[in-house]
């Protein structure tokens, strides 16, 4: 769609629909460590470094409710979260 690539997640919420879409539109996005940090479900944060990510903050539990969470920065210096049940 005119220069726009999107991803769409796999997931279905309880209508059936996507829960999560990607978008890259070239020039018109930058990246950001400063701006929003998105999380993401996960189960494991090992395959960070190996892609070309750093770790700023390595995976700590939130609550015994709530799981755990990591963030890190992807090559691209955007900054993400992880978050896990386990």
């Amino acid at each position: 769609m005119d220069g726009i690539e999107m991803g769409w997640f796999p997931n279905k919420n309880e209508q059936g629909t996507a829960t999560g879409t990607l978008i890259y539109a070239g020039e018109n996005y930058g990246s950001s460590k400063d701006g929003v940090l998105i999380y993401f479900s996960c189960d494991e944060i090992s395959r960070v470094e190996d892609a070309g990510g750093k770790i700023v903050s390595a995976k700590k539990q939130i609550s015994e409710n709530h799981g755990y969470m990591a963030h890190f920065m992807d090559s691209e210096v955007n900054r993400i979260a992880l978050h896990s049940l386990k």
